[in-house]
């Protein structure tokens, strides 16, 4: 696809120049920049001090010499711009917009664009905005349905909300109005807005290639919805909100390193004894206590990511078992009595050099098969699994070098699909692989990552049909990791499209004592097995991090 640049000059942020070489690495080819020459009135010093916004003094002295997110680092590329054509424009300004000429407009035209990215002028109206085949692509780095207007990634740090969102849209003609190309959802760094900034801008440069790729492959239903927000539209904070802002953000940043310092994650595994209908029902919902099992371990080491199945009255759980000590996880393979829920036997399933985790354990042709969480090996590992004993045997690795997070397989219509989310965003980043064949070879979704989403991406368990519908578990991770389970209905899934929605919120049993979190959701005959955090203090873990953090202070201050 041909694409032009709206740009104030040769000089862009490096979010944006990261954009352009997604693009152009992806085969899409830049064929006119369109810059900005409009002159704008020089203002004596004098009359800047009169007019200057007084009351928003402390946000613009924040913002100008405080927030310097790598993303927005200033890059110029004059070998770039020496070898493209390009149009100088001046507009005319209409209250709070601008239009082009029509002369430069028909320019623009001829040069037969597919799309043009705004990186450059105002707010832009008029016959522009049709000058390429799909319109002109711009950016809205907050939540439309919740956040318009100035300045980025603030409100939701003021507001407490734990999730940013950001849009990448078609321009109309109604402001905050157009057509939404893409969109994810991240977690919100309440901690550190510079951070938080940096993050919204790092994560969307993909979006224009990925629209792209949609658009190649026959997926472009989206380019005819519009968008219509009502959420109200916010203006830089006065002087008194923004000192409210930074004695927050103060606040947090204490309350963060409190939390990350004295309070770790303590999971264990329990078991539901009902069928998963009775628990799974759109809209939100708490599951009931589950029955917790008793591993008999020390305080530093917990179970977490089981995966089962049921046989001669019995639960088989292959599960992580990870120690502070070492702060090293292994897989472990538990021998659970229906009947008791007493642990009849424990073995160590497999343990390597590294930390494993989330052992994916399914069925397929009456064999029993686990794929545990290698992606510090940075291998997807199949193993045949032996209920005998309880250990994990090697059969093949599926993918080389591939650092897949929480890996969750499964057949579906004629093919295996492979779900995980990848180091770059663990919680966020959804992708997918798919094979007609279990042992491979296996083949990248056309448009990874097919979904960022920090409420609903990374993998919970086993996919399952419930009523007719694929269901997806998922982890929701917006408030922190591991927080409740999402389950998904999968609406489309082929080699280059994939879609889903929420279709259930289960939440940890309210007065459990493992009611700060649940990960992993597991379906076996006429049960569902779960597991649990609670938030507690644990010494092996506190030394570790307190060392951490002393050793970044001390590189920090050489």
């Amino acid at each position: 696809m041909n694409f032009g640049i709206l740009c104030n000059g040769n000089t862009f942020q490096q979010w944006q120049l990261e954009s352009i070489r997604y693009l152009i690495d992806g085969g899409h080819t830049c064929d006119l920049l369109i810059v900005n020459d409009n002159q704008y009135e020089q203002i004596s010093l004098g009359n800047k001090l009169i007019q200057y916004r007084y009351s928003k003094f402390l946000c613009r002295i924040w913002f100008r010499y405080r927030m310097k997110p790598g993303a927005k680092k200033s890059v110029e590329i004059t070998d770039f711009y020496r070898n493209l054509p390009e149009i100088l424009c001046q507009t005319k300004k209409k209250g709070h917009a601008e239009y082009f000429h029509k002369v430069d407009v028909d320019i623009i035209k001829s040069h037969n664009l597919d799309f043009i990215l705004r990186f450059g002028f105002g707010i832009i109206k008029g016959d522009i905005l049709d000058a390429a085949k799909y319109g002109v692509w711009s950016y809205h780095h907050d939540d439309d349905r919740k956040y318009r207007g100035v300045p980025t990634g603030f409100w939701e740090i003021m507001f407490g909300d734990p999730v940013n969102a950001a849009i990448l849209q078609r321009l109309t003609d109604k402001i905050d109005s157009g057509v939404i190309l893409h969109k994810a959802y991240f977690a919100t760094i309440n901690h550190s807005w510079q951070a938080n900034l940096n993050n919204l801008l790092k994560s969307s440069s993909e979006w224009p290639l990925q629209v792209c790729r949609d658009i190649e492959n026959g997926h472009s239903e989206f380019l005819k919805v519009k968008n219509a927000p009502e959420s109200a539209i916010y203006k830089l904070p006065g002087n008194l909100r923004m000192l409210w802002f930074l004695l927050k953000l103060a606040t947090n940043k204490l309350r963060f390193h409190y939390r990350d310092l004295f309070l770790t994650e303590k999971w264990n595994v329990g078991i539901i004894p009902l069928p998963v209908e009775k628990l799974v029902q759109p809209g939100i919902s708490a599951i009931p206590e589950p029955v917790w099992i008793n591993t008999m371990v020390e305080k530093s080491v917990y179970h977490a990511d089981p995966l089962c199945f049921t046989k001669d009255d019995q639960f088989h759980i292959v599960c992580e078992e990870f120690d502070y000590k070492s702060a090293k996880g292994k897989i472990v393979s538990l021998q659970v009595d229906r009947k008791s829920s007493q642990v009849i036997k424990k073995s160590t399933a497999l343990e390597k050099d590294y930390h494993l985790a989330f052992p994916y354990l399914f069925e397929h042709e009456n064999n029993k098969y686990c794929i545990p969480e290698n992606s510090v090996g940075c291998n997807v590992d199949l193993y045949k699994y032996d209920s005998t004993d309880g250990k994990l045997l090697f059969e093949q690795t599926l993918i080389e070098n591939l650092a897949a997070v929480d890996p969750a397989l499964f057949y579906h219509e004629g093919f295996w699909w492979l779900f995980f989310t990848d180091k770059i965003s663990t919680n966020e980043r959804l992708n997918i692989w798919y094979s007609s064949s279990l042992k491979g070879p296996y083949t990248s979704h056309a448009n990874n990552p097919v979904k960022v989403d920090i409420r609903s991406s990374r993998p919970a368990g086993k996919p399952f049909i419930l009523e007719g519908k694929l269901l997806r578990p998922a982890q929701d991770c917006s408030v922190r990791s591991g927080r409740r389970i999402c389950i998904n209905e999968v609406l489309k899934l082929s080699a280059t499209e994939f879609s889903e929605k929420e279709y259930a919120i289960l939440n940890p049993a309210r007065s459990s004592k493992f009611k700060d979190g649940m990960h992993t959701f597991c379906i076996t005959e006429g049960a569902v097995i779960v597991d649990g955090k609670r938030e507690t203090f644990i010494w092996q873990a506190f030394t570790r991090k307190l060392s951490g953090k002393l050793n970044k202070l001390v590189k920090s201050k050489k």
